[in-house]
């Protein structure tokens, strides 16, 4: 799981330009050893839109004003994905 933060195109007024507040998470596919094989399968099958050349799995969020709710609404997407 890889984490990296830029700044967001989203809501935040002043800060839009100064704070990183988006937030993007990759996940290497065939090497996430913590995801059953059926559930990587799914994965490509169903959301190939969201896998790069490299088979990352990318989820962005920019939603809220702060980094950590972006973090978060990370976390309960690429969990309701799984």
């Amino acid at each position: 799981l890889e984490v990296s933060y830029s700044r967001s195109s989203g809501p935040g007024g002043q800060n839009v330009n100064k704070v990183n507040t988006k937030v993007d998470m990759r996940i290497d596919v065939p090497s996430a050893w913590w995801l059953p094989d059926l559930v990587k399968q799914r994965l490509q099958l169903q959301h190939s839109n969201k896998i790069n050349k490299s088979n990352q799995f990318i989820i962005s969020s920019d939603r809220f004003r702060t980094q950590t709710s972006n973090y978060d609404d990370c976390l309960t997407r690429l969990y309701d994905t799984i």
